[in-house]
């Protein structure tokens, strides 16, 4: 059924309103009393946050002439993406055909309908599907954007119509380029993403950093990295190699420092300002952690684009009581001011969040006590050794399974809180969590109770409370299915998916199961979590806002974690998140030029 036809619902957020300071003006007024608009800083777009969505449409306007602002909250620019893998899930691109893939719209579209089921949104999916690759093409010729191909399956491998390199990366990016100041500016990777503090590193990279001295090749790539991060730390602060979605987030900034938009951080957005005829027509600004404010005014249109609120307090009733990693201010500014302004939010999805398991690293600090979130989308748990038991000692899942679907099954199944189990060689081969594999060290994450380590399973066993002859019962398995190839539990290595993630050189028959058998071993906390909400305002195909009836509230648009997700809460393939957002950034922006 179409967004556009829904009513409002029932209010489904309570999110507490701002109070606003008394603005500083000094302008002339009007009779009303409000500031001309002649008398206000003015621009043609203001976007609120600075994830891939966001400055997705900052680029496509201020490439056609208009005059841009991004108004990020934080002291980082770079949103929820910045933490991200950098996937994005782009149907019918172009790098397929690098891969020897051939797709098609027709293919495609069949998928995603019978991945979203009732859910699926007929305008919106067309819009998406004939967007993403004009998108990525668009980018690669007037942006600093450069994607790669990458040979992932789609994560639903037996529905008519899954393919293979749907989801692209970014490629690299050299931070210098965007000048000292902004490469400081940009958001961290998660505590896990990277070593030695902000060396970022590509995934097809980590074997010869974990193998340094396996080869020349080896030992000359891993040397150079690291006396280059040396350098920009000296000089930057920080490495400037940009990996990930943090080479998203680089790659964006450049293109919109080029195309002349305005990036302020510490900006956050208030609340919009609307006109006799309830048109955005401006924005309330706060500067920085004054009680000041700015009113901008705003002639063409407002992009909310403010990562959602999976760390709002007042909203988490629309997910599970989970741990989230994704930025603290991530609290649900968008949504409240697109409410404000007469926009509306669907019902809520079946699933409103992005899930992962999460590990949690608590640690005081000069700033109190803080916790860090590691998501394991498949970097260690879909390894061949790791095996995932619940309180009971025993598996619950596919280890290998993708990780909104793995979550998915912590819920159904009531587990709060489970384990992943390895050895000694797993745990240098592949590392767990935050702790990296060899040669980077592990025992303050050992000292600090983050993986927990036993001379023998049953000492093991009984650190972490689970039943002794049960984990020793699951571990005998598991090493049983690894030497026979055969999971007949639940299935693992029998897809595509789960094969990619595994390992082929253990010399066993299936490149997912491995054995777990050389002590010490070692348990690692999983939490179910998200890395980010997907439930937000209703939108049309180009993201304007809707009201209560169904049609655009005027220049008023919401993308990326600020708009309902087109997936509604599905998760097709990897990037299912961030190829919408920049897509329907790109159609934000591409509209509000006047270009469709």
């Amino acid at each position: 059924m179409s967004l556009t036809r829904l009513r409002q619902p029932r209010p489904i957020l309570s999110f507490k309103r701002v109070r606003v300071p008394v603005a500083l003006f000094r302008q002339k007024r009007s009779a009303s009393g409000q500031p001309s608009s002649q008398d206000l800083k003015s621009y043609d777009v203001v976007v609120v946050g600075s994830g891939c969505a966001g400055l997705s449409a900052a680029v496509v306007a201020a490439k056609y002439g208009l005059k841009v602002l991004v108004a990020e909250k934080s002291n980082y620019f770079g949103g929820t993406t910045a933490y991200s893998l950098g996937g994005a899930w782009i149907p019918v691109n172009k790098y397929q055909k690098v891969l020897g893939i051939e797709d098609n719209v027709q293919k495609a579209d069949g998928y995603i309908r019978l991945v979203l089921e009732d859910l699926y949104n007929e305008k919106k999916v067309k819009a998406f599907l004939s967007s993403a690759p004009e998108m990525v093409e668009w980018m690669e010729a007037n942006s600093a954007m450069q994607f790669a191909p990458m040979p992932i399956p789609d994560y639903h491998v037996a529905k008519e119509g899954a393919s293979v390199g749907r989801t692209v990366s970014v490629e690299a990016f050299d931070g210098r380029l965007l000048g000292r100041q902004t490469l400081r500016d940009v958001r961290y990777t998660l505590q896990g993403f990277h070593a030695f503090g902000s060396m970022q590193a590509r995934p097809w990279d980590i074997p010869m950093l974990t193998n340094p001295f396996g080869s020349w090749s080896n030992f000359h790539f891993a040397t150079s990295k690291f006396v280059r991060y040396v350098f920009d730390v000296l000089r930057y602060g920080k490495g400037s190699e940009l990996c990930n979605g943090n080479a998203i987030i680089g790659r964006l900034l450049h293109a919109c420092k080029e195309a002349g938009v305005d990036l302020r951080k510490n900006s956050p957005v208030l609340r919009t300002v609307l006109d006799e005829k309830r048109r955005v027509s401006g924005v309330m600004i706060g500067l920085g952690d004054s009680d000041a404010t700015e009113q901008i005014h705003v002639n063409r249109g407002v992009v909310l684009a403010s990562g959602g609120f999976g760390r709002s307090k007042d909203a988490r009733k629309y997910l599970p009581h989970d741990w989230s990693a994704c930025p603290k201010h991530n609290v649900g500014d968008g949504n409240r001011i697109g409410i404000e302004s007469g926009a509306v939010m669907p019902p809520p999805n079946p699933d409103n969040g992005i899930y992962a398991p999460l590990s949690l690293l608590s640690k005081k600090t000069k700033k109190g006590h803080q916790v860090w979130r590691y998501p394991h989308f498949s970097q260690d748990r879909a390894k061949p050794g790791a095996i995932i038991i619940g309180q009971d000692g025993r598996r619950f899942a596919n280890e290998s399974k993708p990780y909104q679907e793995f979550v998915r099954d912590m819920h159904a199944k009531g587990i709060e809180k489970a384990y992943l189990i390895a050895d000694r060689p797993f745990l240098r081969k592949y590392g767990m969590g935050m702790g990296l594999p060899a040669p980077y060290p592990v025992r303050h994450f050992i000292r600090n109770g983050y993986i927990i380590e036993a001379p023998d399973l049953q000492t093991l066993a009984a650190k972490i409370g689970v039943p002794v002859n049960t984990l020793s019962q699951t571990v005998s398995n598991c090493n049983k299915y690894a030497t026979e190839g055969k999971d007949p539990e639940f299935h693992r290595g029998e897809n595509a998916y789960d094969l990619m993630l595994g390992d082929p050189n253990t010399g066993l028959p299936n490149p997912t199961l491995g054995l777990c058998v050389k002590a010490p071993f070692y348990a690692l906390p999983l939490y179910p979590g998200n890395v980010s909400t997907v439930y937000g305002l209703s939108t049309d195909e180009n993201a304007q806002c809707l009201d209560k009836e169904g049609k655009p509230v005027s220049g008023l648009y919401a993308v990326g974690l600020d708009q309902n997700s087109v997936m509604c809460g599905t998760y097709p393939g990897g990037g299912s998140s961030i190829g919408p957002a920049m897509t329907f950034g790109y159609r934000a922006g591409m509209h509000i030029a006047g270009e469709i």
